[in-house]
């Protein structure tokens, strides 16, 4: 079977969404063609290389295109079924429940785990309980000691993991051209959240020409961006995000040599790589800070002693001592 290799300009890996968006083009062209299907990054611009046996960008386009309608009614992921993720209740149907108000079902106390992957599996979808601990996990709590939700998400507001993955589909199930412009040049709609994983899409007021802030996002790289390549759920800390000091960091590789599926997953989730940036990172803060302790030895040995800042120091205190009268074996202190 012959290859060709088709560069996509719009999915730039240097971007984070681009990057994103390339991987999850891998995961459906694989799975619409096997294992015949490998991915590289431009060596000059960054840009994603996809080698498959598709011909051309327009047929990569149809092949994303014809991967929408099998997602079954009711469900946002592919292979996971309908019913996951878990869908908070309508304001009917919370109203006549008594739970409105009620935050999103995924997200739930960590003593309550068990109960969630209760009602996963009874979904009876062998794909949604392996979606699971992708999407949230039980080894690491947030702020109000929930099981941790997975870094790739941010929802702001009404947003939960299932409208996370519903607006995007909905966004190229209503105009499937929004996947070819992923591929090829993108088109900022407003209105579309993006689902925050492009820093872009917020606008000031400024930068639209309404004179009002409005969101734009790209739907189609979006879609794509949800179907990225992800972990076992073995790893507290999402994949390719890194703890650097006190920030969150997603750090991601590049690759010219083409790399299929499998060896993709292994390249961005194998752990030597996690231990050498933490390695790195501790001994390039000890490097800084001997360069500033020495730096600042220096500057004191060449700055003569009249020009070195002075500290204040506070003046001492005078006491003035008390007359004392000694009488009938007393003393009497007199101010």
């Amino acid at each position: 079977m012959t290859s060709s290799a088709i560069e996509m300009p719009a999915l730039d890996g240097r971007d984070p969404l681009g990057f994103l968006a390339a991987l999850g083009l891998l995961r459906v062209i694989s799975a619409q063609h096997g294992p015949g299907v490998w991915l590289a990054f431009s060596q000059d611009g960054g840009c994603a290389i996809l080698r498959s046996p598709l011909p051309g960008i327009d047929a990569v386009a149809a092949a994303l295109a014809g991967a929408v309608p099998p997602i079954a009614a009711g469900g946002v992921i592919d292979g996971a079924g309908p019913g996951f993720p878990l869908r908070k209740a309508s304001r009917t149907a919370a109203r006549e429940t008594g739970t409105a108000g009620e935050s999103d079902p995924m997200r739930v106390p960590r003593e309550h785990f068990r109960e969630l992957l209760a009602k996963v599996e009874a979904l009876g979808s062998p794909g949604a309980v392996t979606w699971l601990p992708v999407l949230v996990t039980d080894l690491a709590v947030d702020r109000q000691h929930r099981t941790a939700l997975t870094l790739y998400s941010a929802p702001s507001g009404q947003q939960s993991l299932w409208t996370f993955f519903e607006k995007p589909l909905a966004a190229v199930r209503a105009e499937p051209s929004r996947l070819a412009e992923a591929l090829s040049g993108w088109r900022r709609v407003d209105g579309v959240t993006g689902e925050y994983l492009d820093h872009r899409v917020l606008r000031s007021a400024a930068d639209h020409p309404s004179g009002k802030s409005v969101e734009a996002g790209v739907p189609g790289a979006t879609w794509l961006a949800t179907l990225r390549l992800t972990g076992d759920g073995q790893d507290p800390a999402a994949t390719m995000w890194h703890r650097v000091g006190r920030r969150h960091l997603m750090i991601w590789p590049l690759w010219q040599h083409p790399l299929d599926e499998p060896a993709v997953r292994v390249l961005i989730e194998h752990p030597a790589t996690r231990r050498r940036r933490q390695r790195l990172t501790a001994a390039t803060r000890r490097q800084a800070q001997t360069r500033t302790t020495r730096r600042l030895r220096s500057l004191r040995r060449r700055t003569p002693a009249h020009r070195r800042p002075q500290e204040r120091r506070r003046p001492r205190p005078h006491y003035r001592p008390a007359a004392t009268t000694r009488t009938d074996s007393r003393t009497l202190t007199t101010p």
